[in-house]
């Protein structure tokens, strides 16, 4: 747990950002897509 503990809350809260922003960007491609094939 030392490793964690150099990391400041500033980067910890830019990961957590960085990981939904991923994620959101994934089920929108993925909804865009799923709506194109199924028309």
């Amino acid at each position: 747990s030392e490793l964690r503990h150099g990391f400041s809350p500033l980067s910890e809260v830019f990961h957590v950002y960085c990981v939904f922003f991923l994620c959101s960007l994934l089920v929108v491609r993925v909804s865009t897509w799923y709506q194109s094939h199924r028309v």
